[in-house]
């Protein structure tokens, strides 16, 4: 039996700790690289293994053609309350700290 990348990755985002660390990772690769297709990326999977977008849409307050654009790479610069509306969402926050 053959295992797709996708679903693994999916049933191990459904551990928390694996959820939060793939954000880290992925958000601090965004910022050294400026390339926030990964970022979205992982957003839009962690958002798949809780719920679906729709729902997740609706729960957050963003229209879902908006959020589907901002996850697919289509919004170029989202603002960063649209972006703190869905790590809110998450269960996430945006915090700063000395490097």
């Amino acid at each position: 039996m053959t295992i797709n990348f996708e679903d693994d990755l999916i049933k191990r985002l459904q551990n928390p700790e694996f959820q939060q660390e793939w954000l880290r990772r992925t958000i601090l690769e965004y910022i050294e690289d400026g390339d926030c297709v990964e970022f979205f990326r992982a957003l839009e999977q962690v958002i798949k293994a809780r719920t679906t977008v729709s729902e997740f849409a609706k729960k957050v307050g963003i229209n879902r053609v908006q959020l589907i654009d901002i996850l697919h790479g289509r919004t170029k610069t989202p603002s960063l309350i649209t972006i703190g509306k869905i790590l809110s969402g998450l269960g996430y926050l945006i915090d700063i700290k000395s490097a």
